[in-house]
């Protein structure tokens, strides 16, 4: 049951960032709401790094496994995990105000604030090779992504 249960965190997490990432791959333009996600080149590039770093060649194609070290790499990346593995509630926060366009930043921007309080403490542990400790932040911030964009 308990694995389980992590696959299928894992599985949510996969959703938080494919919306993100399909548009580093330029599978097509990502939006919330009919509003555009904004990312340059510089970020496109550090996701694509993070892929690469996992061994992972296509968004579509990424291990369950490997989903939450991708996304610590990611927030690693944007410089949103403090050295004592918290995020950075205010980049995070920065980043979708950066990223985000229209009426869905508000409520992004509010949801993900809610889940960096109820649970950016402790993303990145030592000792945990598959990244585990990301996965409630993770699964929330998916969570609110689907409330506010789908």
């Amino acid at each position: 049951m308990e694995i389980l249960s992590k696959n299928t965190k894992l599985i949510f997490i996969l959703g938080m960032i494919i919306p993100i990432l399909s548009h580093v791959l330029g599978q097509e333009e990502t939006s919330c709401q009919g509003h555009p996600i904004n990312l340059n080149d510089h970020q496109k590039a550090q996701i694509t790094e993070c892929l690469d770093a996992s061994g992972i060649k296509s968004l579509f194609k990424i291990p369950v496994e490997k989903l939450p070290c991708v996304g610590v790499c990611i927030f690693e990346k944007k410089d949103m995990i403090t050295p004592d593995g918290r995020i950075n509630h205010q980049k995070a926060l920065a980043y979708i105000d950066a990223m985000m366009t229209g009426p869905v930043k508000k409520p992004l921007i509010d949801g993900i604030d809610k889940c960096i309080k109820d649970h950016g403490d402790k993303v990145k542990i030592d000792n945990d090779p598959k990244c585990l400790a990301f996965l409630n932040v993770g699964q929330c911030v998916h969570d609110v992504f689907l409330d506010v964009c789908v």
